[in-house]
């Protein structure tokens, strides 16, 4: 059965090579959020190591490569596609763009890391196995900033609802957790393909086993969490699930705000000491209308906070700057601390090359034709009363692992992630976000409070253990205390992501020079 496949896999030549690596890759999809199907990638992955048996050059190895990474990531963002449909009369007709443009651009970086792993590894068939992982996490960290970055759907994140294997990240971050994932599965086609090599044998044990120790190591330190919580901290997170095509209509935004006033007003097990707001909850300046301002404070019980989303304007020079930011309100009307996003999305609050792409009519699907401009800085906000240092992430922001990062002390010791996933209706979009995120409290080591106007609300440990929840499309809140940081921060929040590109480096150096040792 097994050489039966083989035969056939090196049979395979032209387009349907490239079909059926495709069709791969986008079977892989399926181990990602919300099926976390994740036994898929060791036998997908060995597939197309079969299929990609015979490149003798670089290229050769590149455009299967492209294929599989192409259908990966075609299945896994389909759902990009469903925010065009909100203003379907302005923007439906440029649905090709998120649904097969964008995955071919990131197919590209992926792809690139394979070329090069073909490169050093030559005709080397155990080396180029076990380099085709670290050319994909090479590839994986590339489009994580190149281009403003991103990096959605790692490897890693086939893990997000598995904790014991979640633990890993704490570690060696969700670019090392998808590296140690691919050598495993990856490991498996050697046998296949050298059938009468004992080196083959032994990595095709070993590697497996090494994720599985790390994964049982994992379930051990799962096994010794506390689980403590910040005392005198109740948390309510309002989720309204405003679908977005209503979420702006001017005849609406006050009734839309009483919804948040209602759903916050309502009895809960105890009295809740914060609430969380979603993105944007209040559409108003709330900055400037101090009557609001008032009105929002009778909602909190003494000594209380809100957080709320809401758009923030100024006008530098006179120019009109628009933010999407975060404020802190207080129980007597005042503003405690504000954030402005950084890192902004594009085409959705601002239009890369407005002058050419503006020209031909390609505008941004956000409301309003003013861009958003990046705010100044990430420093946690230190507040008063009894919650920690906070760093805040607007959505977007939670996608990547090392703008978590707090580079200059003090560390922030809670994640708050504010979102609207309502753009992307009932699909995977929501939950593969909510992966992300959650992946986040991980390798920093701290708690994630996570709002949603639409998508996943939830309470998250610092173990990625979910507390509290509420699911896509619900309406009501999310309730519960506050889950303490670990007591040390995780080696992956001191040093990032620099050991696993170093080992994967590393990889591509010792595949080089057992080539040249060859020959």
């Amino acid at each position: 059965m097994l050489a039966k496949l083989i035969v056939l896999f090196e049979g395979l030549a032209g387009w349907r090579r490239l079909a059926l690596a495709w069709l791969l890759g986008a079977v892989l999809a399926a181990a990602q959020a919300p099926l976390y199907a994740w036994p898929l990638v060791f036998v997908v992955v060995p597939l197309w190591l079969l299929l990609s048996r015979n490149a003798a050059t670089g290229w050769a190895a590149f455009w299967p490569g492209f294929a599989f990474a192409y259908g990966y990531f075609v299945a896994g963002l389909y759902w990009i596609g469903i925010a065009f449909f909100v203003d379907a009369a302005r923007f439906a007709w440029l649905l090709p763009l998120p649904v097969l443009g964008l995955p071919a651009l990131l197919a590209v970086f992926p792809a690139a890391g394979i070329w090069l792993a073909q490169r050093i590894s030559g005709d080397a068939v155990y080396w180029r196995v076990l380099l085709l992982p670290a050319g994909w996490t090479l590839g994986e960290a590339l489009r994580g900033f190149m281009l403003t970055g991103f990096p959605w759907n790692l490897i890693g994140y086939i893990w997000a609802d598995t904790p014991a294997a979640m633990q890993i990240a704490a570690y060696i971050g969700s670019h090392g957790l998808g590296l140690l994932t691919l050598l495993a599965a990856a490991a498996l086609a050697l046998p296949m393909l050298l059938p009468a090599s004992h080196r083959a044998r032994l990595a095709a044990i070993a590697l497996p086993l090494l994720l599985a120790l790390s994964i049982g190591g994992g379930a051990w330190r799962l096994h010794n969490a506390q689980g403590e919580m910040m005392p005198d901290v109740w948390l309510r997170l309002v989720q309204p699930s405003i679908p977005q095509s209503l979420k702006w209509q001017d005849d609406l935004r006050q009734q839309h705000l009483r919804q948040h006033a209602e759903l916050t007003r309502q009895p809960g097990q105890k009295p809740f000491t914060h609430v969380i707001w979603p993105e944007t909850a209040i559409p108003y300046l709330v900055d400037e209308n101090p009557e609001l301002l008032k009105a929002l404070a009778g909602l909190l019980p003494p000594g209380g906070q809100l957080f709320a989303g809401a758009p923030r304007r100024e006008f530098p020079n006179g120019r009109l700057t628009l933010y999407n930011s975060l404020f802190v309100i207080n129980e007597k009307g005042g503003l405690d601390a504000r954030y402005d996003k950084l890192h902004l999305v594009p085409f959705g609050e601002y239009l890369p090359l407005r002058g050419l792409l503006g020209s031909i009519g390609l505008d941004k699907l956000a409301v309003g034709s003013v861009d958003f401009s990046p705010g100044r800085d990430a420093e946690p906000l230190i507040l008063p009363g009894e919650l920690p240092l906070i760093r805040v992430l607007i959505c977007y922001e939670a996608i990547f692992p090392a703008e978590v990062m707090a580079h200059e002390p003090p560390p922030a010791a809670m994640l708050l992630n504010v979102t609207n996933d309502a753009w992307f209706g009932r699909s995977s979009g929501p939950y593969q976000h909510f992966a992300s995120a959650r992946m986040r409290s991980v390798e920093q080591g701290v708690p994630l409070v996570r709002a949603a106007n639409n998508g996943i609300s939830a309470i998250v440990d610092p173990w990625g253990r979910v507390v509290a929840a509420l699911g896509l499309d619900a309406v009501g809140f999310v309730e519960g205390p506050l889950p303490a940081p670990l007591s040390e921060r995780t080696p992956y929040s001191r040093i990032g992501d620099l050991p696993v590109h170093l080992l994967a480096g590393l990889f591509l150096l010792l595949a080089w020079l057992f080539r040249k040792l060859n020959r």
